[in-house]
């Protein structure tokens, strides 16, 4: 039986090698550490914390052919292992084809804030969208794909999906150029559910993204606008569970969320071991004319690259949800971060 168990040991070891050998695998990793003292008004408290971000990282980008590839990438939220990409491509010649999880098209981030685990922003102004399930096609610098539905509504209380019924993929589209020093790009998104058989639930989103460089010097900005953004997009203007974006359903009535936002950023490098980023966000939402939040965040960091690879930003900023009773955060420390 021993003998038996190594042979299929061995057997298994042969077979990977020769499925590796037929690949071009390209492994990676990111290992990031973020300690920051944050201040609450709220709370009226002051808290150290260092922790491993939930987006340090493992992976490989594969190479099967010419044609065919794909990659892979672990996370570490919550200190457990996470899928946080899987997908394959094909190149068909006149295009890409990527079938799995990835970033979707409304994805032009512009922002490198630390704190948060590299946030950027993202709720805060940056209309992040994460990574989803998609079959995503790329003709040149246009992109469109069908990515899974997310069909989450608020009750009052809480995020809920039950009676919801999904009829269509949400729709994802982003056209972007980039021409020597600047970029330019717009996206939007489509998604679409029903509550109970009777009550549609439509959410939609518009981004514009532009940035420029001169010389050691470099401006960026992004601007959007949509209704019920949050099953598309993050979206954080309370500082707590409320809403994050989504329609409200009251068990009788639908109500839209409309929102709303921007961010801007400037950096400068000093030299090829220092430079410094300030940026500052805004975005708010509309509960049908009624409930309006919004909340703004700003930051400068000093990012300090010690060695290929190597890095420590320190930074300091401030996200201001600006209600009566929520929070205003003060925040202050450093990311430290090691490729390989």
């Amino acid at each position: 039986m021993k003998k038996f168990r190594i042979m299929i040991v061995a057997a298994a070891i042969v077979l990977i090698s020769m499925s590796v050998n037929a690949s071009e695998w390209d492994f990676y990793g990111s290992a990031r550490v973020q300690t920051f003292i944050t201040d609450s008004d709220l709370n009226n408290t002051t808290d150290f914390s260092e922790s491993l971000q939930g987006n340090s990282r493992i992976g490989a980008r594969v190479r099967v052919s010419d044609e065919v590839g794909g990659r892979f990438e672990y996370g570490a939220s919550a200190g457990n292992a996470n899928v946080r990409l899987l997908y394959g491509t094909w190149d068909f010649g006149v295009g890409q084809l990527t079938v799995g999880q990835d970033y979707t098209p409304l994805y032009m981030p512009v922002s490198n804030q630390v704190y948060g685990s590299d946030n950027g922003l993202a709720g805060w102004g940056e209309p992040y969208p994460g990574r989803d399930a998609q079959i995503k096609l790329v003709l040149g610098d246009f992109q469109i794909a069908a990515v899974a539905t997310d069909s989450n509504y608020w009750n009052g209380t809480a995020l809920v999906d039950t009676g919801s019924e999904v009829s269509m993929p949400a729709i994802e589209m982003q056209y972007k150029i980039s021409v020597d020093n600047w970029f330019f790009g717009v996206a939007a998104g489509y998604n679409a559910f029903e509550i109970n058989d009777q009550y549609d639930v439509d959410s939609y989103i518009g981004v514009v993204s532009a940035g420029a460089t001169f010389g050691p010097v470099y401006l960026k900005g992004e601007v959007f606008a949509g209704e019920n953004i949050g099953n598309m997009v993050s979206s954080d203007v309370s500082g707590t569970d409320a809403g994050k974006g989504h329609a409200m359903f009251n068990g009788t009535q639908v109500f839209d969320n409309e929102a709303s936002g921007y961010e801007l950023v400037a950096g400068y490098k000093i030299n090829d071991m220092f430079s410094v980023e300030t940026g500052v966000g805004y975005q708010r939402t509309e509960l049908d004319g009624q409930d309006e939040d919004d909340v703004m965040a700003y930051y400068v960091q000093a990012p300090i690259t010690l060695a290929p690879g190597v890095y420590i930003v320190p930074e300091i900023g401030r996200v201001d949800y600006k209600q009566s009773g929520q929070d205003e955060i003060t925040y202050y420390g450093a990311k430290w971060q090691i490729n390989f």
